[in-house]
C-alpha cells in the first residue's frame, strides 16, 4: 500500500499545522474518506460531541457520526495464521477510515493518506460506506 502525505484540507481551512502529527486524526481521515471538507467535518464532530458531552475524537463520537453518513464498522482483516494485517500488507482498494493503535487513517484506492506514515501499523477495525465487507 502507498503512502500520500496529506492534511486532508486543514491549512486550506484556515487551521494552522505546526507539526507533522498535528493531533486531528479523526477529522483529517474521516474529512479524505467522506470527502466533506475539513472544517465542516470538524463543526459536526464537535457539536455532536456536545450533544453526547465528549470530545470530536470519543470514539463514541466519531463512530456515532460515522454512521450518520452511511457507514459500517467492519473486523479486523487478518492472514491466513488469523494474525492482524499491518497497513503496509493490505490489499484494499476501497475507501474506508481505518482504526489502527489508537490512530484513524484515511485509505483510498490502495493509499494511505495522513500527516504521517503509519503503515507500520495494524489495520484494527474499518469503517466503509453503505456496505459491510466481511473479510475471511
Amino acid at each position: 500500500m502507498d503512502f500520500c502525505l496529506s492534511d486532508g484540507g486543514r491549512k486550506a481551512a484556515g487551521y494552522k499545522t505546526t507539526k507533522p502529527y498535528s493531533g486531528d486524526c479523526v477529522v483529517r481521515s474521516i474529512s479524505i474518506v467522506t470527502q466533506i471538507p475539513y472544517k465542516q467535518v470538524f463543526t459536526e464532530l464537535s457539536e455532536l460531541g456536545l450533544e453526547m458531552g465528549g470530545y470530536p475524537n470519543w470514539n463514541p463520537v466519531w463512530q456515532k457520526y460515522l454512521k450518520t453518513k452511511g457507514y459500517f464498522k467492519n473486523r479486523c482483516p487478518r492472514d491466513h495464521q488469523g494474525k492482524l494485517i499491518k497497513l503496509k500488507n493490505w490489499e484494499w482498494y476501497g475507501s474506508a477510515v481505518v482504526l489502527n493503535s489508537r490512530h484513524l487513517t484515511a485509505v483510498v484506492e490502495g493509499v494511505v493518506y495522513d500527516s504521517w506514515d503509519c503503515r507500520y501499523r495494524p489495520v484494527n477495525s474499518y469503517w466503509t460506506n453503505g456496505l459491510y465487507v466481511q473479510e475471511d
